[in-house]
């Protein structure tokens, strides 16, 4: 589990997931994850002396990098395959391509300095909200200057994102929980490039098989500290 986090609300968190998986599918126990980790999310915001930054139409942050569990991957894919027509969805998997494409030979570290525009974001709105990914759900801003100034310069790496410390513990703690507990499982953890895997989780449906066989979920998707 990560150093950054909640002891208490990552055991919490674990002992709640780790029963529900005993009988739900990852999907269902995801769900009811966020359920939790959002409420837990919006007391600890409540109670803190700080205020977020973001709001509805700001969308600096979903043209960073972003990473996402195999389960997560699943979710959102299942969501724009329920919510969208077969026009709208390949106009999402060609603007994913485009990003592959252009990071294809970037290290890692390379791929924090370019600016790249979420391929669900559309109109300046995340389209698969309600089941977006845990570290999208747990970013935040005090300060919009940040994101800002990181947007217009993402080669510049020392600019600092001003976040509500607890918020971020807390967070942290919960979503390290769920993802440990899914590891316990014996289920595919992984951390995979966003854009790769969700091609590959709608175009690919062999990688839904694997994930459910406790294997990993995408073979082409580059994942973790690549």
């Amino acid at each position: 589990m990560s150093k950054q986090m909640s002891p208490s609300i990552a055991a919490q968190e674990y002992a709640i997931s780790y029963a529900e998986l005993m009988d739900l599918s990852p999907h269902r126990a995801l769900l009811r994850f966020h359920q939790r980790h959002d409420q837990r999310i919006e007391n600890i915001t409540a109670r803190s002396t700080q205020s977020k930054a973001c709001f509805n139409g700001c969308a600096y942050c979903c043209h960073f990098k972003v990473i996402a569990d195999a389960v997560e991957i699943f979710a959102m894919a299942d969501f724009v395959l329920a919510n969208f027509d077969t026009q709208q969805i390949d106009q999402i998997i060609q603007s994913a391509k485009h990003n592959i494409e252009e990071s294809r030979h970037l290290s890692h570290e390379e791929h924090a300095t370019i600016n790249q525009k979420c391929p669900l974001l559309i109109n300046n709105s995340c389209v698969v909200y309600p089941v977006r990914s845990i570290k999208c759900r747990n970013f935040h801003a005090t300060d919009v200057s940040g994101c800002r100034a990181s947007y217009e310069n993402p080669k510049d790496l020392t600019i600092l994102n001003d976040s509500i410390p607890e918020v971020y513990i807390v967070a942290t703690g919960s979503g390290d929980g769920f993802i440990t507990a899914l590891h316990n499982h014996g289920y595919d953890d992984r951390s995979y490039d966003h854009n790769a895997a969700f091609v590959e989780a709608l175009e690919n449906p062999g990688c839904w098989r694997r994930y459910d066989a406790g294997r990993r979920a995408f073979i082409t998707a580059k994942y973790d500290n690549y």
